[in-house]
């Protein structure tokens, strides 16, 4: 399994089924993650647990779906939504946490990931920090008029 699309489809399946040891196979030892906030990962220990087995804790029913995957070359863009429930802490890559909340959240996001030799070597995710925040009821919703 070589073809960058390939190897997220198989990454988004061992994800959603919260397969830590399979998903961790498809990502390069040196990986480096970022996303909103100035979050920076940092080689593959540090996914996991600070990416991988935080959000897993966080929220266990967590699911990526309605997922489009669009590839060209070495480089994957995934837009879907992240789902699930806020009953465990929610840590972030410094270690600053999250009570939680018992709040669901549904919000979309935009993942691009660098894949090669059948590796996922980078990946930037961008979404929607207020939006997230706001339905776990750690800020007030926007004023309706």
């Amino acid at each position: 399994m070589d073809g960058a699309k390939e190897v997220l489809e198989q990454a988004i399946e061992y994800w959603n089924a919260g397969d830590r040891d399979a998903w961790s196979t498809l990502y390069a030892d040196d990986v480096v993650y970022e996303a909103p906030g100035g979050q920076r990962i940092s080689g593959l220990a540090d996914l996991e647990a600070k990416y991988f087995d935080a959000l897993l804790t966080a929220a266990p029913d967590r699911l990526s779906r309605d997922v489009d995957l669009f590839a060209d070359g070495e480089y994957v863009v995934e837009q879907a939504r992240y789902v699930g429930t806020h009953t465990g802490p929610l840590r972030n890559p410094d270690g600053v946490e999250v009570p939680p909340t018992g709040q669901q959240f549904d919000f979309p996001f935009v993942g691009v990931f660098h894949v090669r030799d059948g590796k996922i070597r980078s990946i930037r995710i961008y979404y929607d920090q207020l939006e997230l925040f706001t339905q776990l009821g750690l800020m007030p919703a926007a004023a309706s008029s």
